[in-house]
């Protein structure tokens, strides 16, 4: 799971809603990889400030969409931002199931 943390435009939450849901272009970006499993997105507070997780079946999925649509997300991150639709986003980290794990245990990608 890569789990990231939005501060959205004023006003631009339904907007960004849209983008990031299940219909937006960020599935549909997401979604030409292999392993992709899909996003959920939380509304945290009501100034605006959302959760997006993007669920892989593994770490190496999501490393190689990183590198085969690297230009596509930088795209994308460029109009998320010339667009006022978020004002910054931090990356809260990258978490996978260990191997052998019972699913009750993430581990950071890190390390």
């Amino acid at each position: 799971m890569v789990d990231r943390r939005f501060w959205v435009g004023s006003g631009r939450q339904a907007d960004f809603e849209v983008v990031f849901g299940p219909g937006g272009i960020w599935k549909e970006l997401l979604s030409l990889a292999h392993g992709y499993l899909g996003t959920g997105i939380e509304r945290e507070s009501p100034e605006g400030q959302y959760r997006v997780r993007d669920f892989w079946k593994s770490h190496v999925n999501f490393e190689v969409f990183r590198e085969q649509f690297v230009v596509e997300c930088e795209k994308f991150n460029r109009l998320i931002v010339a667009e006022g639709l978020i004002e910054k986003q931090q990356l809260v980290g990258e978490y996978y199931l260990d191997e052998g794990s019972d699913g009750d245990d993430l581990v950071s990608a890190e390390g």
